[in-house]
């Protein structure tokens, strides 16, 4: 069975949006990139690892408000991916052993892995 980690890792080092209600604040977008990519819960006990990973989703929340309208498309994707993934990982307690990895493959599309590509390129022009 694969283990859910490296999806954590994804969960964490991505950010993505969704619907804009305060207007697209790329400098805060970046600055949202940066705090996940701080957050790690890799290797962490599951107790430990719960209230970063409901941290984490709620960067992404954020993210919703102010990602750049010309990758809103692509964040919208990814994070709703990441959004349900996160979602598991809470219903689970923080355990990704008790994350079935089929839930997890059965929310993932091919558009996911172009979203999250895409984001990261913006990422890579856009933020220092």
């Amino acid at each position: 069975m694969r283990h859910v980690a490296l999806l954590v890792a994804v969960v964490m080092v991505v950010a993505a949006c969704g619907d804009s209600e305060g207007g697209a604040d790329p400098e805060r977008f970046c600055e949202i990139l940066d705090e996940l990519d701080a957050q790690n819960t890799s290797g962490m006990p599951a107790d430990e690892a719960l209230p970063v990973i409901q941290e984490g989703r709620d960067k992404y929340v954020e993210g919703l408000e102010v990602v750049p309208d010309e990758i809103r498309t692509d964040a919208e994707t990814f994070a709703n991916f990441v959004i349900e993934i996160t979602d598991l990982l809470i219903a689970a307690g923080g355990d990704e052993s008790q994350v079935d990895v089929s839930d997890i493959e059965a929310i993932n599309d091919d558009g996911v892995d172009a979203a999250a590509q895409s984001v990261g390129a913006w990422r890579t022009s856009n933020c220092s």
